[in-house]
């Protein structure tokens, strides 16, 4: 798994499952394809923003902003669907039927992807062709709140334990570390990290950016600001370096988990890399 490890401009990114929302991205203040919710004939933009649900939604100016937060009961339903749209809510569950979503089965509301049941849970949704009564079905409170959760601060996908680098981590198998999260496959893996984690701190560390919960921010060996032409590969990372000095540094060491020690041990990666 590749990814260049930048200070990135805020994007959205929708889940990769079968549950796969539109991805949005920002363009300039504005985010691409979303209207404020108020508002609906302006674009929201990324300065106008208000507190919900332990997420964000849009709007064109801070008085909308500022009148959603006074009283949002009139417009939970937009709300939840903007959540869907920006991508930070992904799918649990069939809006429809309460079971479990099957692949393959999809309708479109809104311009949000919607996985559904069976047959005749798509069929029954696309027989409602008032898109507001449509979007009501889906994303009303008591649906959405049933439906749909807050789509998790890490990616697991393709993640392996670094203890047993065979086996998946598993999600609920997890320690708290650097305000973060290190995941594992078993018990006995938790148990072994809690006995020594700064012993494992360059492993974990390095756990921590590949499941994309910290990213690079400085050169991890000099501290300074990155040369994005002064690039190389640490175990499958892209990671960037300030002067071609510092990456001559890490290119000459000795074996790859020389290299990984040079850029994710304690103090290397308190200098270049900062939570998400």
């Amino acid at each position: 798994m590749r990814c260049k490890l930048i200070v990135c401009a805020v994007a959205f990114v929708a889940a990769l499952s079968i549950f796969a929302l539109s991805t949005q991205t920002v363009s300039g203040q504005e985010i691409a394809d979303v209207k404020c919710l108020m508002n609906p004939d302006k674009a929201a933009t990324m300065e106008a923003a208000a507190g919900y649900r332990d997420a964000k939604v849009y709007f064109c100016c801070d008085h909308c902003s500022s009148s959603f937060t006074e009283d949002p009961s009139e417009f939970t339903t937009k709300a939840n669907h903007q959540l869907l749209l920006t991508g930070q809510f992904v799918q649990t569950m069939c809006p429809i039927t309460g079971e479990a979503v099957a692949e393959g089965i999809t309708s479109e509301v809104a311009a949000v992807q919607i996985g559904l049941a069976t047959e005749d849970a798509k069929k029954q949704l696309e027989a409602v062709e008032d898109i507001e009564k449509q979007v009501a079905l889906v994303f009303a409170d008591e649906v959405f709140e049933a439906s749909f959760k807050l789509k998790p601060a890490y990616d697991l996908t393709d993640v392996k334990c670094f203890m047993m680098p065979k086996r998946d981590v598993k999600e609920e198998k997890f320690v708290e570390y650097m305000g973060a999260k290190v995941f594992f496959c078993c018990p006995g893996c938790v148990k072994k990290f809690n006995k020594d984690p700064e012993g494992y701190a360059t492993q974990a560390n390095e756990h921590l950016v590949k499941t994309g919960q910290f990213v690079q921010t400085m050169c991890p060996i000099s501290g300074g600001e990155v040369d994005e032409e002064q690039v190389s590969e640490v175990d499958g990372q892209e990671v960037m370096f300030c002067c071609k000095n510092c990456k001559a540094k890490v290119d000459g060491a000795a074996g790859d988990a020389a290299k990984k020690e040079l850029v994710y041990g304690a103090k290397s990666f308190e200098k270049g890399f900062s939570k998400k």
